[in-house]
């Protein structure tokens, strides 16, 4: 019981996924499934890869707007929105290193 009460309290502790960040996004055509990213409000989802859990951490991008980051331990990769281009950057070796991969929103279907 007790575990469970702290893996509550921890998930009520966790900023929310913005509005902006939530949906399906693409790094080709929305009509590829390998190249769909779906993040959810708690995961997000790479080609056909299964859901992972994730975190919001708000300040941390290098513009301070925030970053989501998995939420399994070791995982440094990390996605950004940017707002002024509409698009959601994964910084796949982590902020500074190279492999940026940009993201586009699908249309609702």
């Amino acid at each position: 019981m007790m575990i469970v009460l702290l893996s509550v309290l921890l998930a009520a502790a966790s900023p929310a996924v913005p509005s902006d960040m939530l949906g399906t996004w693409s790094s080709g055509s929305c009509t590829d499934s390998s190249k769909l990213l779906v993040i959810t409000a708690t995961t997000a989802k790479m080609g056909t890869e299964p859901a992972a859990a994730i975190v919001y951490v708000p300040d941390d991008a290098g513009a301070g707007n925030g970053a989501i980051h998995w939420k399994e331990e070791g995982s440094v990769d990390n996605f950004v929105y940017v707002a002024d281009v509409k698009k959601l950057v994964h910084n796949t070796q982590g902020y500074g290193m190279p492999g940026k991969v940009a993201y586009v929103r699908c249309p609702s279907t």
